[in-house]
């Protein structure tokens, strides 16, 4: 069992079986709360856990230490990949822990989270139902080798902001076209927006998770 702090939504509705988990990761300088208030506008049938970041930055929290500046950060890559395993061994304990079914496990993920989002999907495809990163990259660096052949089966929705000054939308532009050409349910979405979650992406996740519950 993995020790990160979380705070948790139980189902609002019943499902056909065990519900479905839904993990939020927030961004750089945030914490657990950031995100959770989305969840009254996704499914009730969702069992949604929010995780805090596993770096103490005094103000706020990360999953990984950043230099440079907004526009171009550069990741340390020594915390990034104990949050990518701290985070792999969340997915894996949270199912049996919380009763949820271990095959409808996903993820949300802003900025850093989204990130981490996308490292989990290049870890551990197989442990997921669907990754939603917004705001984040996929960066190369931080995968231990080749895509994994299972990552090309994982639904994936990436959104971003053309107007984003924190992670160039250019960032997110390389990882669609990295991944487009091999994920098999893959979308992304753009918005004239800066580095936030607008409320026509917010309505675009509710549909997509509200598909994948249904399949």
């Amino acid at each position: 069992m993995t020790t990160i702090h979380t705070i948790e939504r139980k189902p609002r509705a019943a499902s056909d079986g065990p519900p479905p988990l839904l993990i939020m990761l927030h961004g750089y300088g945030s914490n657990e709360h950031d995100l959770f208030d989305l969840g009254d506008y996704l499914d009730p049938r969702l069992h949604i856990v929010s995780a805090r970041g596993v770096l103490d930055l005094g103000m706020g929290f990360a999953w990984y230490h950043l230099g440079g500046v907004p526009g171009n950060l550069i990741p340390d890559p020594t915390t990034r990949s104990r949050a990518r395993d701290i985070l792999s061994a969340l997915v894996a304990d949270l199912p049996g822990r919380l009763g949820t079914n271990p095959q409808r496990t996903y993820v949300l993920g802003f900025s850093q989270g989204a990130i981490m989002s996308l490292a989990l999907a290049a870890h551990i495809p197989g442990q997921l139902a669907g990754i939603i990163p917004v705001s984040g990259y996929l960066d190369p660096d931080s995968m231990s080798g080749p895509l994994p052949v299972a990552a090309a089966d994982l639904p994936i929705l990436q959104i971003h902001g053309t107007e984003d000054d924190v992670i160039p939308v250019a960032t997110a532009r390389r990882t669609r076209d990295f991944l487009a050409p091999v994920a098999t349910c893959y979308t992304y979405q753009e918005y004239p927006i800066g580095h936030t979650i607008s409320m026509e992406g917010l309505l675009l996740i509710q549909g997509w998770l509200n598909e994948r519950l249904a399949e």
